[in-house]
């Protein structure tokens, strides 16, 4: 009776190690649960930041590039899928239209453009804007540097081209950019490029505005972004009711 006693324990015992070892195996325990949950949590966000194609750079060895400013790093603010992120190392390719950021180890990362709802980099603001929805039908879907964020809106698209020399039989790469100015008048955006076309938009005011150019020593042809905006700022501040 004594032996058929042990032996029954003995089988218990194995039976609850056994299960032990199931629930080990199975998951973490309460006392693990928890922090693994919280670093998940932390986590997450900066997972699907980081969670896009490499990017590779091109024509890395030519004087002239295709990014916004310059070829270097520099922190920014990114709005990436609802969730806003401080001091990214980013990188705007005006050419491609695309925004790359920094990962931890290194990589060159490209975000999903239609995820990017703003981001801020050289004291820059670029919205991404779609066509037929935030601007006029036949303007392009894409990241517009706001100048102006007043009643009467001034967008810029940045772009540049891509072009090619041959210099002692090598292939250089150029990118001259250009700059779209857009002037929000209404519920569309009208092109402005000339110092007319921009006093044609507020036709009312041309004398006041003019003098504002004149006393403030702005020449239109060398200071083009910043006589537009302070025409547009001067006519709201003129129009206010």
């Amino acid at each position: 009776m004594r032996i058929c006693t042990l032996v029954i324990f003995f089988f218990l015992g194995l039976t609850f190690m056994s299960f032990g070892q199931e629930v080990a195996a199975s998951g973490p325990s309460k006392e693990t649960a928890f922090p693994i949950a919280l670093y998940k949590a932390a986590t997450s966000q900066s997972q699907n930041l980081y969670n896009g194609r490499q990017y590779y750079v091109y024509d890395n060895r030519s004087e002239e590039h295709q990014f916004f400013e310059f070829r270097k790093w520099h922190n920014g603010v990114l709005m990436y899928d609802g969730q806003r992120f401080d001091s990214i190392p980013m990188l705007y390719d005006i050419f491609k239209d695309e925004v790359i950021i920094k990962h931890f180890n290194g990589d060159h990362i490209l975000l999903q453009s239609e995820k990017i709802d703003y981001f801020y980099v050289d004291n820059h603001t670029f919205e991404r804007l779609e066509a037929g929805k935030h601007i006029n039908e036949q303007m392009r879907t894409g990241f517009y540097d706001v100048l102006y964020n007043g009643k009467t809106r001034t967008i810029v698209r940045r772009v540049k081209q891509r072009q090619e020399k041959i210099v002692d039989k090598m292939v250089i790469a150029l990118y001259p950019q250009k700059n779209n100015i857009f002037v929000k008048k209404g519920d569309r955006y009208y092109g402005v490029g000339s110092k007319k076309s921009a006093l044609n938009l507020f036709p009312e005011y041309k004398r006041e505005l003019r003098k504002v150019l004149k006393d403030q020593k702005i020449k239109f042809r060398k200071n083009r972004e910043v006589a537009i905006v302070t025409i547009v700022e001067t006519y709201d501040k003129l129009a206010r009711p």
